[in-house]
């Protein structure tokens, strides 16, 4: 099993792709990922002769990075020189190689990063376009991933970001930060409110108690994280933590592609963007973590492994269809009922739980009970048979 199977490395050969190859490297290690290899060239009028000669050159600047790649032990493929729009193209192949992220630079051939604008041409339309998760690396950032912000908002995008911001920082042992910002009334009309510190001292504190709330269906198995909740302008207490946090990535959820596609509590995705603090990973309609099971599998010790597996990574929902597959092999297979109440004690349903400490405890008492019996019977035919 497998929770990030494929990386897209959309990669133009620059200095921030560098960063992007690095990066996809270190993922691939934690993960067991496949990287796919990919490069663009821009669609444009030019003779065979100078159309053969680019895709010479470019050729010989993917084998380096193949070669790269490969020794470091790390499957890797190249799926060609594509011509074309890049970012229509960058879509298109992650969706035809089913990956499950794109990663990328933050800036492009097209053009380079200013401090006005720190993202390239075509990482930003990639970010708006892809409904697949977007991993745009900043290339000030350190390798190493030590601190992850997460902002939530309790809608579904951010529960995907927050689900996969879970994962990432359980298996790089990563510190992470959950955020929700309370906006804040403007002060015009916070003039109008009798003991309006009172009032929005209340409104934290309710938001505290939905965001408590929200976090209890997540699985925090092995994660070290720290709640904040702020109140002010979503996109700069945003960017504000990640800079206090020392953030090495953020994890956003962002809606799916719009007429404006910049959906994220408001434009807040688009501003954080803007400054790029950090390196960032938008998340809509999928995860970056997506777990491949071969289904191909039939026997109950490779149903009950994938189940612990499940277990040890945060999904005790996956892990209980494993669990309940080995009891549908073997109804009286003791350790499956055992991981079934443990998963349901992940989950928070003790009563359920319990049911399933008591049937393993019965089934066990009862396989005890006739190995007793056997034993006695065959030594009692021993004793007769001496006789």
């Amino acid at each position: 099993m497998k929770l990030l199977h494929k990386i897209l490395l959309a990669t133009d050969f620059s200095q921030s792709a560098n960063e992007a190859m690095k990066r996809s490297i270190h993922l691939a290690k934690i993960f067991k990922s496949e990287i796919l290899i990919l490069h663009v060239i821009p669609s444009m009028e030019m003779s065979k002769l100078n159309k053969e000669l680019i895709e010479k050159g470019v050729q010989a600047e993917i084998k380096k990075i193949y070669d790269k790649i490969r020794s470091e032990g790390i499957k890797v493929t190249d799926i060609g020189i594509k011509v074309g729009v890049p970012f229509i193209r960058i879509i298109s192949e992650a969706d035809k190689h089913n990956a499950n992220v794109i990663v990328m630079g933050n800036a492009d051939m097209q053009r380079e990063r200013t401090t006005a604008d720190p993202l390239g041409i075509t990482a930003a339309k990639v970010l708006h376009k892809s409904s697949k998760p977007v991993w745009i690396v900043n290339s000030e950032n350190n390798t190493v991933i030590e601190n992850i912000l997460c902002p939530v908002d309790f809608s579904g995008p951010s529960e995907r970001a927050l689900n996969n911001a879970i994962h990432l920082a359980r298996r790089m042992d990563a510190e992470l930060h959950i955020l929700h910002a309370v906006p804040a009334m403007s002060d015009f009309y916070l003039n109008f409110l009798g003991n309006s510190g009172e009032k929005m001292a209340a409104k934290i504190e309710n938001h505290q108690e939905q965001l408590n709330k929200f976090l209890d269906q997540f699985d925090f198995h092995n994660v070290n994280y720290h709640t904040i909740v702020k109140p002010g302008k979503v996109h700069r207490i945003i960017l504000e933590s990640a800079k206090k946090l020392s953030a090495d990535l953020i994890i956003m959820g962002t809606s799916g592609e719009s007429s404006n596609a910049k959906i994220l509590m408001g434009n807040n995705t688009e501003h954080v963007i803007r400054e790029l603090p950090c390196s960032i990973v938008t998340v809509k309609s999928e995860g970056v973590i997506q777990p491949m099971i071969d289904y191909q599998i039939s026997d109950l010790q490779s149903h009950f492994d994938l189940a612990n597996e499940f277990l040890s990574n945060g999904m005790p929902k996956e892990a209980l269809e494993q669990f309940n597959y080995c009891i549908n092999l073997d109804p009286l297979f003791t350790p499956a009922w055992e991981g079934m109440a443990k998963c349901y004690e992940r989950l928070g349903y003790m009563e359920s739980a319990e049911e399933h400490w008591e049937k393993a405890k019965t089934i066990q008492d009862r396989l005890w009970q006739q190995t007793v019996q056997a034993d006695i019977r065959s030594r009692h035919d021993l004793y007769n048979g001496k006789k």
